[in-house]
């Protein structure tokens, strides 16, 4: 994962990436720590970074804009709009069923 440590880089991010992952925490959450391994397992069969990680409390004005309901949460945005958002990460395979449907590129393809 990506971390984004800014509020405005995310926001351009959003704005600009046709398709962009962000995974919203907080750091003393340790479901937050255990969502954030089961993505980096999808990233690695994937094959390619594409989610980017920001701690909640960097964006708490985007958070109820986005009606963010609890951490962690994995969201999907397209062209700059929310398409889906995911709370409960049971396992790898409810992560890697979320992203599925997007198809990523790997590395060395792009």
């Amino acid at each position: 994962m990506k971390r984004v440590n800014s509020r405005e880089i995310l926001i351009n991010k959003i704005e600009t990436d046709a398709t962009l992952w962000v995974f919203l925490y907080a750091p003393m959450c340790g479901t937050c720590e255990i969502a954030r391994s089961f993505i980096t397992m999808v990233e690695k069969v994937k094959e390619i970074e594409f989610v980017c990680e920001m701690d909640l409390n960097l964006a708490k004005d985007q958070a109820r804009e986005w009606e963010i309901e609890s951490v962690p949460c994995l969201v999907e945005f397209s062209h700059g709009e929310i398409q889906q958002k995911l709370y409960a990460f049971e396992s790898v395979s409810t992560v890697f069923e979320f992203i599925n449907h997007q198809k990523l590129v790997k590395k060395g393809d792009q």
